[in-house]
């Protein structure tokens, strides 16, 4: 957390508390809807089951394993589970012990479209034991919509789908955003002009968070003003991060908003803390506020950003369906403070990013931190990532603004670390950056870049040799995508090796960057490497 104390001993406390590996096998069963919401004009819906032996989190697993071997109906035992609600049967099958992200369909006609989610639970049991595994979720099936806009989490990869007068309200299109804050007075200036916003859509931009005005007397919008510039949004299909950073903390003020712009077609998202743990506001502030707005509108996500690398994450990200992190490494002094003129170490001292090195890998490590912190609470769901990258500066801790390729290797460190949304703080910045991450993020707004990271999660920290390269994968089909983003800012020469997961058989496609790479078996390969480069290439594998 970024703090300033005279004690520099004090911890202040709140680190993640990983759990205590426990001698015995476990198994560990969690159920969670394939998607946030459903709709009743959806017919069909999926649980993802997983059934996976652990020493951290499940029940005892008293099963003697090589029991099995030598029979031939049950090469692998497996878990028979039946999923119901309110008393009625959804669906029954079976999962293989082990199993992870296993898709069970069943049919949403046995639940009436409502407002209030469905209470599910799941009861297992395996062949000739009594021992009985359960795991239960929410589901919402809500009413179709005519008007507004519905939009949903696919708990299995992260990414988000839309349904809005864009489509005419008929099924769902992916949307990966990628887009700014955006300075109030610049793209929502008084005197009504649609030249910036229009610019900003030009440069590939999908969706906006327009900071509200804090010294407001409602610490909101001029309500005159942004139905005037919504409106054009929706014109665009530009999409809003509604941004409630100085209303969550209070109920009239969450009321109010929502029911003035649930209903708008381009409405994406409700942002509500900003940094609460860097304010250390109340840690059941942003679960408060998330309650309330799930009542009042269940379409959509909820989001919040979180600034420190280890403070209450639990609580904190308890009030959000989706977690953005605001690591911003560029030109800062890691170890001393620039306005206060102390030292920085992780209980004492403020140097502009918590816990930092000062490196554009500080992005991806804070996304696997935030990652892992997830992965490790008992009985809760996935939740997608976000990225918050700096594309300011010239002021307190960050002397210079970051060039166009520090921000595009900040994207694709993101992107490698399996975000499926990427903001900035705040816009406009430079117009090589602001045109630069417009290009860069046009990629993974179009086919196959959305294919792959949406359909698929990335296969982190491929092995490298001849080069300091952060390097993913995702595998989709017979083609397997590849994100490329060098962490020197020398160039570097000499052979470079990335090994792949899978055998490739020839480059299919360069998406971005360098054509120079080969393929050959497993090995992708170059001669050399320009400072930060970044690639995204596509390759056929051997299925």
């Amino acid at each position: 957390m970024l703090t300033l104390r005279s004690d520099r001993a004090v911890d202040p406390g709140g680190q993640f508390e990983y759990p205590t590996p426990q001698a015995d096998q476990l198994l560990y069963v969690t159920l969670q809807p394939r998607y946030s919401i459903y709709l009743e004009s959806d017919k069909t819906g999926s649980f993802i089951i997983n059934a996976t032996l652990s020493h951290i989190f499940g029940q005892p697993f008293g099963y003697d394993l090589s029991a099995t071997l030598s029979d031939s109906d049950l090469n692998s035992p497996s878990l028979l589970v039946q999923v119901v609600s309110e008393g009625k049967e959804l669906v029954s099958s079976s999962v293989r012990i082990g199993a992870t992200e296993r898709l069970v369909d069943f049919s949403l006609s046995a639940l009436l479209p409502r407002y209030k989610p469905y209470q599910i639970s799941l009861r297992g049991t395996l062949r000739n034991s009594s021992q009985i595994y359960t795991a239960s979720t929410q589901l919402y099936v809500l009413p179709s919509r005519s008007y507004g806009s519905a939009v949903k989490i696919d708990n299995l990869y992260g990414g988000l789908y839309v349904q809005n007068a864009h489509n005419a309200w008929t099924g769902w299109y992916p949307l990966f955003p990628n887009g700014g804050y955006g300075d109030g007075n610049h793209v929502m200036s008084s005197n009504i002009s649609f030249t910036n916003l229009d610019r900003y859509a030009e440069e590939g931009f999908n969706n906006i968070n327009i900071v509200p005005d804090g010294g407001r007397p409602d610490q909101a919008y001029p309500m005159d003003d942004i139905r005037i510039y919504w409106d054009h949004m929706d014109e665009l299909n530009l999409f809003n991060v509604y941004d409630l950073r100085f209303a969550f903390q209070n109920a009239t003020r969450i009321r109010d908003q929502v029911e003035m712009w649930k209903n708008r077609t381009t409405l994406l998202m409700w942002y509500t803390a900003d940094e609460p743990d860097g304010w250390v506001y109340p840690l059941n502030s942003t679960k408060i506020a998330y309650d309330q707005l799930k009542e009042l509108d269940p379409y959509h996500p909820v989001s919040l950003v979180l600034n420190c690398q280890n403070f209450y994450y639990k609580d904190y990200a308890s009030g959000g369906d989706i977690i953005f992190e605001d690591a911003y490494p560029v030109a800062i002094n890691a170890t001393w403070s620039i306005p206060w003129n102390t030292a920085c170490n992780t209980t004492y001292g403020d140097c502009g990013c918590d816990n930092c090195v000062g490196e554009l890998a500080d992005v991806s490590s804070r996304l696997d931190d935030i990652q892992t912190y997830q992965a490790n609470l008992e009985g809760q769901s996935f939740k997608p990532t976000w990225s918050v990258l700096q594309v300011f500066g010239e002021q307190s801790y960050w002397p210079r603004i970051p060039t166009t390729i520090e921000v595009l290797n900040m994207m694709m460190l993101s992107i490698n670390h399996n975000v499926k949304g990427i903001t900035y703080w705040i816009y406009p910045s430079t117009n090589d950056v602001n045109i630069g991450s417009g290009k860069l993020g046009k990629i993974f707004q179009t086919s196959p870049g959305i294919d792959f990271v949406f359909g698929s999660n990335a296969i982190k920290g491929l092995k490298v040799l001849g080069a300091d390269i952060d390097a993913s994968a995702w595998i989709l089909g017979d083609k397997m995508m590849i994100g490329i983003a060098s962490l020197s800012y020398e160039n570097v020469s000499g052979i470079i090796k990335i090994t792949l997961p899978k055998r490739a058989l020839s480059v299919d496609k360069v998406l971005y960057g360098s054509e120079s790479w080969t393929v050959k078996d497993n090995t992708l390969t170059t001669s050399g490497l320009k400072g930060l480069e970044i690639g995204v290439l596509v390759l056929r594998i051997d299925k």
